[in-house]
């Protein structure tokens, strides 16, 4: 999973992005993450937008890295598992619709 660093003062963020969050400096490089975190926060969707209605229910999780960002991404996980907060997750694709991680465990 790529992430951008700040050549300043070496935070991380998410791109696209043209400076720094952390502390605006406009040079910033792709680096890839280890891919792993875990789960910050979850909702499930049972909701959805048109072009996703037959995928419901479905997960969503703020998942910080261990780099210390935080993305949003959908979950992929066993149909009889449930998500929890602080649960170990790694990331397994990036697609249309954004990232993937799936549970550690899976």
């Amino acid at each position: 999973m790529t992430v951008l660093r700040c050549n300043a003062c070496g935070s991380f963020s998410i791109p696209p992005r043209l400076f720094c969050p952390k502390c605006a400096h406009g040079v910033l490089e792709e680096r890839e993450t280890q891919g792993f975190g875990e789960i910050y926060s979850f909702t499930t969707i049972y909701v959805a937008p048109e072009i996703f209605k037959d995928q419901v229910p479905y997960d969503i999780a703020l998942v910080e890295l261990k780099e210390g960002v935080k993305v949003t991404a959908r979950m992929k996980k066993p149909q009889d598992s449930r998500l929890e907060i602080g649960a170990p997750v790694r990331f397994c694709m990036k697609d249309a619709t954004g990232y993937w991680f799936e549970l550690e465990s899976a």
